[in-house]
């Protein structure tokens, strides 16, 4: 008996209409020139506008989307092979194999559920309590590890443990809430330190360039330690206000404890995972000693687990990890380097920066900030802090208004995203599956927005009073 080929639902059949549409439409709307907008700009920025509608409607699958990516960068946009395909060459790769790895240890050795479980119970055996708990913990390591995809790696490690000690199915409410708001406090903790992230350090630089000043590490964090701490608690308790659990501490007290027991003693296993992962954390928070990136730092993590007397990892349960998703992150990345070779920022800068001129220090700091966050859409946070980021400072200059004002603004603006593909922290922690995108769009939605306020209401103020 033939079978009839699937016939797409109604709802599916918008969706790819709408991927064709707008990509279209953003091609044919856009005002090509030649000289500020060229076609192979213009190319570009329909490519791109076609996987963010996929990826938003989900009607491939997110990794032969990333895939792709690349390909039709270089044959539609005519980006060179070595600059789409350049982001496998940095240490981005490598920190998804090495964290991938160190997640699958805490996993097969129960280390992983056993921290997260002691991490609630510490904080009153309730969900919302878990949370906070697990931003401390990032609160705590922030200002210790520099590399802040270091940061991800062991804490998205340490969330997925949690959720599947609790039982918390991927992509439920519990699910995305709990790695969502790890992910928040990961990248939102970046802010108040100046070694929070390799783009801040580079960004600074480039501003103390034009000030002619040398901001030092305690100065930075003068001017962000309070601001930075309020955004942080602001965008974790937004994870809990918008994805409130079902789960009440009654219910989730003996659940906690029959966990618990059923872990039974600490095992060698987990104490040697324990010292590998204290040893990680001590290599990742000293690395301007030792010149060592933190993907190198992970890699060797990774290949030490499989030495005799430690056998923590072997070939079979190294087999099972799912490194599927590492070629959706290397697909969203390569959305930044085909963007920066064929110009697109100082297309996005010679657009946006004359309208600076006249504002005052609040209405400039809120514009800094909205070109960070839009310049997300096409850039990564250190691609548009080193195209965008002297032009800022100079135009602070010339305004009269201290050019820290816009610096700062502009790098929380590029800590406000709404898909995975622009950021690198969040693409690591939706690659685990464990997020459903709708809540994280929610979330991430509302926060872009009140965020905007808080640089206006509270940031700028703060920054304009203490500089």
């Amino acid at each position: 008996m033939a079978v009839s080929p699937p016939v797409l639902e109604k709802g599916n059949l918008v969706k790819w209409a709408l991927s064709f549409a707008i990509p279209l439409a953003v091609f044919f709307m856009l005002p090509v020139d030649g000289e500020n907008l060229t076609r192979p700009m213009a190319l570009f920025l329909a490519v791109t506008a076609w996987a963010v509608v996929v990826w938003a409607t989900d009607i491939i699958n997110e990794v032969a989307v990333g895939i792709l990516l690349p390909v039709l960068y270089i044959v539609i946009c005519g980006v060179p092979q070595k600059v789409a395909y350049g982001p496998w060459t940095s240490q981005v790769p490598i920190i998804v194999i090495g964290g991938f790895t160190l997640g699958k240890i805490l996993q097969d050795t129960g280390l992983g559920k056993r921290i997260g479980l002691t991490c609630v119970r510490a904080m009153g055996g309730s969900f919302v309590g878990a949370l906070w708990g697990l931003t401390l913990a990032v609160f705590i390591v922030a200002p210790l590890v520099p590399a802040i995809t270091g940061k991800a790696a062991i804490f998205c490690a340490i969330a997925i443990s949690l959720c599947e000690a609790l039982d918390f199915r991927p992509k439920s409410r519990e699910a995305t809430a709990v790695v969502l708001a790890t992910c928040m406090a990961v990248a939102s903790t970046k802010l108040c330190y100046l070694t929070g992230g390799a783009d801040l350090v580079l960004g600074m630089g480039l501003a103390d360039k034009v000030m002619n000043t040398k901001t030092a590490w305690m100065e930075y964090a003068l001017h962000n330690f309070v601001p930075g701490t309020i955004y942080t608690v602001m965008s974790v308790g937004l994870v809990m206000l918008l994805l409130p659990s079902k789960v009440d501490r009654k219910t989730l007290g003996p659940v906690l404890e029959t966990k618990l027991k059923e872990l039974g003693p600490v095992t060698r296993e987990q104490k040697t995972a324990g010292i590998l992962m204290i040893l990680t954390l001590v290599l990742l928070a000293t690395d301007t000693l030792h010149g060592i990136n933190a993907g190198l730092i992970l890699i060797m993590v990774a290949f030490a687990s499989f030495l005799p007397g430690l056998n923590l990892m072997n070939g079979t349960n190294f087999s099972r990890i799912n490194f599927a998703p590492l070629f959706f992150i290397m697909g969203c990345m390569a959305i930044g380097s085909a963007g920066g070779s064929l110009k697109v920022t100082q297309w996005i800068a010679s657009m946006t920066l004359p309208y600076f001129h006249d504002l005052g220090p609040t209405s400039a700091g809120t514009a800094a900030y909205v070109l960070g966050a839009l310049a997300n859409f096409l850039l990564t946070p250190l691609a548009a802090t080193t195209t965008l980021t002297s032009p800022l400072a100079e135009l602070g200059v010339q305004m009269n208004t201290n050019p820290r004002i816009l610096y700062y603004a502009f790098q929380y603006g590029l800590d406000n995203y709404v898909f995975p593909y622009e950021y690198a922290v969040l693409l690591y922690f939706f690659s685990s599956g464990f997020m459903l995108f709708k809540d994280m769009f929610k979330v991430l939605a509302v926060r872009m927005v009140l965020t905007a306020v808080f640089i206006a209401v509270v940031a700028v103020p703060f920054w304009t009073f203490i500089l």
